[in-house]
């Protein structure tokens, strides 16, 4: 009995793992079988089908030892004790893996890959309605033939695993290489500031507003337009920014995450590993390596690239997905930066051009270094004198305030010295504050926050976003008469809903308050030259930055942008006929990057 379950339950494994491998062919659509077959075999379906043939044989054996419900007198594989229902537990999982995925990723994946992912999430779901009705004709009716029941079992699974692989499309063509071109130089009509804000939505800006916290950014809300900013998902920074910056969806412009996978034996680059399938296990356990991503990841020119193929510099400070930095006119300081500056090796690396690597080093805070009166602002100390001892340091400190300070100063230092007609500057703090201190923001959605909780911590994102916003307030300041300032944020943040919550609890991961995986909107602020005063912003996207930066600095827009021009930001004295160019690939100049190095360490910020 327990050797014939055990073929029951290495078969459903097995189809289960074939399922988790097809699924990674459908997220990675370049990604050939047999090419890679001895990397998926190795890296993928065998621990899964160790884990999944684990779990299943050890609940089948427990529900037949604790049986609480009637047993079934003829099974429709009678000589392969629990095949169905075993089979139709590991259908049910590949298709919430599917379903899961689809909804995640079909902004990463091309559109005939979604259209085949979502074909092959419905086949599954209705093979498992079918096992279902065996199951349930196996108990209604104990005495009936079972040959027609067991070959529909054995089909059911069949078609489980072979009917996805079927629906895998072929890989796409490779994009024709482009044709480089020298354009002539163009002074840009206006200089751009960008100021970037991860985790600020709506609803915070408006309550920041509302309660005085944030004078900077209402200031410019008067002077400008503004209005919330739709995003996709995944919500992380890199493949965000990279939309951003490039006016592309992540299929077309190639950034789908933190980090892309390398398979055993393999030199390919996987950008997905299905969501939801304990990736996190298969890297610490060494089946698959994680590899950065950095600018060669990148398919499509962003904004800077433009401005260089214009003989126009950039000045990138903390960029998503900028390391190596870029060899651009003007100056790059990549988000590695405040991780490497301690490495004498490494720290040169973090800065284009090299040569004021001292006076940017110099420039860094050290989290010991924060001013304790900086923090009062922040938070209630209580008086205690040991504030480095209280556990809220180590997220507001060393993730988000030091940090913050860094690129701020340096970024300070390196605009005064090349002075670029295009600056962008990311500040990360408030989404690292927030994934923390959400809770006691909002403690009416958590209800175990006690009041003097509340009264130490309540504030500090508020008074967070008014720090950023006295950042905004000093580049608002030095804005000369044909400078646009924008400040945007890719993504919003909310309480964790509460099975969230109990999820992580059950699987031990971190706990955390705030969120930002169901994608909620973010905020687009635009002031100075140009910009119609009191404009709203409607049904605007990460997608449309890009053009309507080209747009305001006097550039022609690429038409393989999937994006719009906002017009309704732009004063109707200054607007001009939006002008076109093919697209940006065929004359930008600057390389889009070097490869990354594969031992970088994962950035704090990673989820």
């Amino acid at each position: 009995m327990a050797r014939r379950t055990a073929i029951s339950a290495a078969v459903s494994a097995g189809l289960l793992a074939l399922n988790l491998v097809t699924l990674t062919l459908f997220l990675n659509p370049g990604l050939g079988l047999f090419a890679e077959l001895p990397g998926l075999l190795r890296g993928l379906f065998l621990p899964y089908f160790a884990g999944a043939f684990g779990l299943l044989l050890g609940a089948a054996l427990l529900a037949a030892t604790f049986r609480f419900w009637p047993e079934v007198t003829r099974p429709p594989v009678e000589s392969l004790p629990w095949f169905g229902s075993l089979n139709m537990v590991a259908c049910a999982a590949a298709a919430a893996l599917y379903w899961l995925n689809l909804l995640s990723y079909r902004w990463s994946i091309p559109p005939d890959s979604v259209r085949a992912l979502a074909t092959a999430a419905a086949l599954l779901l209705v093979l498992v309605v079918v096992q279902l009705l065996i199951g349930v004709d196996a108990v209604l009716y104990p005495l009936r033939g079972r040959a027609v029941s067991a070959a529909l079992s054995v089909l059911a699974a069949g078609a489980s695993g072979v009917g996805p692989m079927a629906l895998v499309p072929p890989p796409p063509a490779a994009d024709p290489a482009p044709v480089t071109a020298a354009l002539e130089a163009v002074r840009p009509a206006r200089r751009i500031v960008l100021v970037g804000v991860d985790g600020l939505g709506p609803e915070m800006l408006r309550q920041a507003v509302a309660d005085g916290d944030a004078p900077a950014l209402e200031r410019l809300m008067r002077r400008g337009a503004w209005g919330p900013l739709g995003t996709i998902e995944p919500t992380e920074g890199p493949p965000l920014w990279a939309t951003l910056a490039t006016g592309t969806l992540p299929h077309a412009h190639g950034v789908k995450s933190f980090a892309s996978y390398r398979l055993p034996g393999r030199t390919t680059s996987v950008d997905l590993l299905p969501k939801g399938a304990f990736v996190t296990l298969l890297e610490r356990f060494g089946f698959v390596d994680r590899v950065p991503v950095g600018p060669g990841s990148r398919r499509r020119p962003a904004v800077w690239n433009a401005l260089d193929a214009f003989g126009q510099g950039a000045g990138l400070v903390r960029m998503w997905g900028t390391h190596p930095p870029e060899r651009l006119r003007g100056f790059v300081l990549s988000p590695y930066f405040h991780v490497l500056r301690g490495d004498p090796q490494r720290a040169p690396s973090t800065l284009h051009p090299p040569d004021l690597g001292p006076e940017v080093r110099a420039r860094a805070v050290d989290a010991e270094d924060v001013d304790p009166a900086l923090l009062a602002e922040f938070v209630d100390l209580g008086g205690s004198g040991r504030e480095d001892e209280l556990p809220w340091r180590r997220e507001l400190v060393d993730r988000a305030l030091a940090p913050d300070l860094t690129y701020s100063r340096a970024g300070a230092m390196l605009r005064l010295a090349y002075d670029p007609p295009f600056y962008a500057l990311l500040f990360h703090g408030l989404d690292a504050a927030g994934h923390v201190f959400m809770r006691f923001s909002r403690p009416e959605a958590f209800g175990d926050v006690t009041p003097e909780q509340a009264r130490r911590y309540g504030h500090v994102l508020p008074r967070y976003l008014g720090w950023v916003s006295q950042q905004v307030a000093e580049l608002a300041q030095a804005l000369g008469p044909d400078d646009v300032l924008v400040v945007v944020s890719t993504y919003g943040m909310e309480p964790v809903p509460f099975w969230r919550r109990l999820a992580s609890l059950a699987l031990g991961l971190p706990d955390q308050a705030g969120t930002h995986a169901g994608a909620p909107d973010g905020v687009l602020l635009l002031a100075g030259a140009g910009i119609r005063p009191g404009a709203l912003v409607d049904g605007a996207s990460i997608l449309d930055l890009a053009p309507t930066l080209l747009y305001l600095m006097g550039l022609p827009v690429a038409r393989d942008m999937e994006g719009r021009v906002l017009l309704e930001v732009v004063d109707p004295a200054q607007a001009r006929p939006v002008t076109w160019i093919p697209s940006y690939r065929s004359v930008a100049v600057s390389p889009l990057g070097e490869p990354v190095a594969d031992d970088l360490p994962p950035l704090p910020e990673e989820p």
